[in-house]
């Protein structure tokens, strides 16, 4: 009887064992993924951030999404005037207006946002969307402030995220400096070797970070 005793109690021991590492295991994972999770997208807004979109755009590129790129215009009067709080205010709100995009969007720093869009109709999207963003921004303060948007659209490109975003910054400069709002790609107005040298640069900074070929 003694026998049977302590050979029961070894193995509930040894299951207790067992399953206090199976749930360490399980919370290790939770947590790793969790940090993942976080690592893909940006803090302050909860968009997804560089690579959250890129890791997107793997999901997505059969589908041939159409790549949007948001550039704020008068955002730095609101942060300079109303404080860095209030600028914050404005790009979460800015944020949660992007959500309501057929797609996946993003913050990729500062005030400059992008999505895939994943709509019949993207021009008119894109116009929604600047409707939205220019809707004006009530701040905790009770101040009500606004932003517009320059947006350039891209459709998808073979040689990748990179090469799709090259091409939507292209179209979002000419928006910006003929201030129509937005602006779908061009190649022959938006010609990346003689455009102004901005969007090359723009480009450079966002292919070591997404990867040519994503």
């Amino acid at each position: 009887m003694k026998e049977h005793f302590f050979s029961t109690l070894f193995l509930v021991s040894g299951l207790a064992v067992f399953c206090w590492d199976q749930y360490r295991l399980a919370a290790a994972r939770y947590e790793l993924a969790a940090l993942q999770r976080a690592s893909r997208r940006d803090p302050l807004t909860g968009l997804a951030n560089r690579t959250g979109l890129a890791d997107a755009w793997d999901q997505l590129a059969p589908l041939r999404p159409w790549v949007v790129l948001v550039d704020l215009d008068g955002f730095k009067p609101v942060n300079d005037t109303h404080g860095h709080a209030a600028g914050d205010h404005v790009l979460t709100t800015v944020a949660q207006r992007l959500r309501s995009v057929h797609g996946i969007a993003a913050r990729l720093g500062g005030d400059e946002f992008a999505a895939l869009l994943l709509d019949p109709n993207p021009a008119a999207a894109a116009r929604q969307l600047a409707a939205a963003i220019a809707t004006p921004v009530r701040l905790p303060s009770g101040i009500a402030v606004s932003v517009t948007a320059s947006i350039g659209l891209a459709p998808a490109h073979p040689a990748g995220l990179a090469a799709a975003l090259g091409d939507a910054d292209a179209a979002m400069y000419r928006a910006k400096s003929t201030r129509t709002g937005v602006a779908a790609f061009d190649p022959i107005r938006d010609d990346h070797t003689t455009a102004d040298p901005r969007p090359a640069l723009r480009v450079r900074d966002l292919t070591p970070t997404l990867g040519v070929g994503r």
